[in-house]
């Protein structure tokens, strides 16, 4: 642990393109192949080599690592408290929206989640946990002018419409189907006017913003690592609805970027 702590910016900086060039692989090979993390009740099978678990506990535990990985690197930083915290404050209300309440709302009673998959969430959100605390708490100090700065007045502006998008578009799905109903409908209102995956594009949004604000690299990795599969998962979304309801699909919608993509 504390060889994590003491890491030399040179050897942090290689382990930081090394992770970085593996996410890029990882959301090529999903794009080409076409082959999500879990896309269907066979996935799941397949990934069900270490057991189940059920759905919202598996989420909780998947999710929190990553609260307490950046929260601890960057209490253990050697920087004095200093803007950076505004980065890990955002990061950590964004992770604690999808790890203790979002789970709470969504309706998965009965359904379960491979272990395989909750663990290999959970490494992912560590080593990210680790990669951006440790960068904010000690290998950079950001001057209290940077408030002031177009790249954080920006990036914050876009952190917080990707954040209101992501939870509205959340209400939509959680409240789609009324009590007793059952099947499939298609969602309708917020930003599900333009496009089928409005939870995936506000997260990508809130990740824009929030490397722009930060201005780093390690910001800018987990962007992608994050940005990139949404990307993938959202078209892959987008043909089943298309599949599923035809021509009484809004034909004006795209996967994941309005009037894009």
């Amino acid at each position: 642990m504390d060889s994590l702590l003491t890491l030399s910016v040179e050897h942090y900086t290689l382990f930081l393109y090394i992770w970085g060039a593996i996410g890029l692989v990882s959301a090529l090979s999903i794009h080409f192949t076409k082959m999500l993390p879990m896309s269907s009740k066979q996935d799941a099978g397949r990934l069900a080599f270490l057991g189940m678990i059920p759905k919202r506990a598996g989420w909780i535990i998947m999710e929190i690592p990553v609260i307490a990985a950046i929260l601890f690197f960057f209490s253990q930083g050697s920087n004095p408290i200093n803007v950076s915290a505004i980065f890990v404050a955002v990061f950590v209300i964004h992770y604690s929206n999808r790890a203790l309440i979002y789970p709470f709302r969504i309706k998965v009673d009965g359904k379960k989640m491979p272990v395989s998959m909750m663990m290999s969430s959970m490494g992912f959100y560590v080593i990210n946990g680790y990669l951006l605390g440790y960068y904010f708490g000690s290998l950079r100090e950001y001057p209290v002018e940077w408030l002031y700065d177009p790249r954080f007045v920006i990036g914050m502006a876009l952190f917080v419409a990707g954040f209101i998008i992501n939870i509205q578009s959340d209400n939509i799905l959680i409240n789609l189907r009324k009590p007793g109903e059952t099947g499939y409908k298609i969602p309708q209102g917020g930003f599900f006017r333009f496009v089928s995956c409005p939870h995936y594009f506000g997260e990508i949004l809130e990740w824009i913003g929030f490397a722009l604000m930060s201005w780093c690299l390690p910001a800018l990795v987990y962007m992608i690592w994050v940005a990139l599969p949404l990307i993938a998962q959202a078209m892959s979304a987008h043909r089943w609805y298309i599949d599923k309801f035809g021509t009484d699909y809004p034909t004006n919608r795209k996967a994941v970027i309005p009037g894009i993509l």
